[in-house]
């Protein structure tokens, strides 16, 4: 389903960031669409009420009609570092189809804007009026699993992430560098270091050798991405090389790392020049054509401001002038 990229109004943010403090005592937050953003009505507080007594409060406690959706966020369990919400979204029988699609179309939204990890450990819940108790909550999160859907799996990957790496927007995957590539990189001087990921996201050495004929007979394999930085005398390439017949999810992993891996490089006094190569016939020259690259000094050039000149008459109008018109008298009796 499309999404509508609604913002969230400061005074909504505000209420949610207070409500994750250690003696806050917030049972749920509920806010609705108005203009073209999602502002706060109410936060409710209510420590001492279970779950589904909450849920069952909802509909007199909000202040809306029976034609208005909204969303509410309940507060669940709570961390050493911080809460953990679930986000209902609440759509009247009678609400217009209209506003329905609106509100559902919006939950990635608020949520990615509130901070995606604090919603990660349970799966919205679309009640309408018949559906808006704290059984059918409870029910609906006690039901058998089927197969997983795209989102289910990436709640579960967010879920099992790391509590460092959640954010507001992209998370980020910290890739570590192990002993034996952090030392093959340190001593490199005039060589090739070969480095693949391995597990745990961590980037293995391959190999590491003296400078080859050809790079492509020196790898270890060509069916799989790896990165290969090559150094001859003061200057070094990177190169990511990643073929076609590779699994989309190696591609994208390899492509998530290289930056990290630039940068770790980097790190270690290397200056290389980044090269992507998808076929392995074009490694060799690929890296040829930054080691073998020369400095030309351009020369200078100064820059001649020229006066700007006035004409003096104005220019032609025409390549020839328009001949004056001739009659067809005049012209038989020229020819008599």
């Amino acid at each position: 389903m499309a999404r509508a990229h609604l913002p969230v109004d400061v005074e909504l943010a505000s209420a949610f960031l207070q409500a994750q403090s250690q003696d806050s005592k917030v049972a749920w937050i509920a806010c609705t669409i108005k203009g073209e953003a999602i502002s706060l009505i109410k936060a409710h507080e209510d420590a001492t009420s279970e779950l589904s007594s909450t849920v069952d409060s909802l509909r007199a406690a909000v202040p809306l009609n029976d034609e208005q959706p909204c969303f509410v966020l309940i507060a669940r369990e709570r961390t050493p570092t911080a809460r953990r919400w679930q986000l209902l979204n609440w759509a009247p029988d009678c609400a217009p189809p209209r506003l329905k699609m609106l509100y559902s179309s919006s939950r990635e939204d608020l949520k990615q804007s509130l901070g995606a990890g604090f919603f990660a450990s349970h799966k919205d819940f679309s009640a309408f009026d018949s559906d808006l108790s704290g059984a059918a909550l409870l029910a609906a999160e006690t039901k058998s699993d089927g197969p997983l859907t795209d989102a289910e799996r990436l709640e579960n990957e967010e879920r099992t992430r790391p509590a460092f790496s959640r954010c507001a927007g992209m998370a980020s995957v910290p890739f570590e560098l192990s002993a034996e590539a952090s030392t093959a990189l340190q001593g490199l001087s005039t060589g090739l270091v070969e480095v693949v990921l391995g597990a745990n996201e961590t980037l293995e050495l391959a190999q590491s050798c003296e400078e080859t004929a050809r790079i492509r007979d020196a790898l270890s394999a060509l069916d799989a991405p790896r990165f290969v930085v090559v150094k001859r005398s003061e200057k070094a390439v990177l190169v990511f090389y990643c073929p076609d017949s590779a699994p989309i999810k190696q591609k994208m992993t390899y492509s998530t790392a290289k930056q990290t891996f630039s940068g770790l490089v980097a790190e270690k006094g290397i200056q290389a020049t980044l090269v992507d190569c998808r076929d392995a016939s074009e490694l060799d020259s690929s890296v040829a054509g930054v080691l073998d690259e020369t400095a030309v000094e351009k020369a200078h050039v100064p820059l001649v401001h020229k006066p700007s000149t006035k004409p003096s008459r104005p220019g032609r109008r025409g390549s020839s002038r328009v001949k004056k018109f001739v009659s067809d008298s005049s012209v038989v009796e020229a020819i008599n």
